[in-house]
């Protein structure tokens, strides 16, 4: 009996996982903004991913009756290093809920972020090579915008 309840975890897991993810630009087709399977033409829910020319995942997301509700996708510097990744999450209409996109210097220090939350609320937040904050936006559903600065030594700039 204990061996039993102590592999219930285990057996929750495996049995609520997802399906695996798959590369949506060779198995799937799109038609009218919904991605079908090539096999039984039936509109696909569940994890994607596409990769670029060097084999990096270049889009990664999930479909709900063939329609995108996240995606993320990717972009490096020649070196490989990630230089800027977007995810956008969106509801059930396809209506923006989220949109982030973060990037990176070559040296792998973040250097922006800026997130809408497709309501008119968003933020927007820059980095000194050296990690230290710049500048920060924030603007509210009105409209109003709070602006923050700061030298490259961290100071308060105004």
């Amino acid at each position: 009996m204990k061996k039993i309840i102590s592999m219930l975890p285990l057996l929750l897991i495996v049995g609520c996982s997802s399906p695996e993810p798959i590369n949506y630009e060779e198995t799937l087709n799109y038609r009218g903004g919904v991605y079908y399977t090539k096999d039984t033409n039936q509109p696909y829910s569940g994890p994607i991913f596409s990769l670029d020319k060097k084999g990096r995942n270049k889009k990664e997301g999930i479909l709900e009756d063939g329609k995108m509700i996240s995606e993320t996708n990717f972009e490096y510097y020649e070196t490989g290093q990630k230089g800027k990744e977007i995810s956008s999450y969106y509801d059930k209409d396809r209506m923006l809920v989220l949109m982030v996109e973060t990037r990176w210097y070559k040296t792998g220090q973040k250097e922006s972020e800026n997130k809408d939350k497709g309501n008119g609320e968003s933020s927007f937040t820059d980095w000194y090579l050296n990690g230290q904050k710049k500048w920060e936006l924030k603007r509210n559903k009105d409209g109003k915008e709070i602006i923050k600065k700061w030298n490259e030594d961290g100071s308060v700039k105004e």
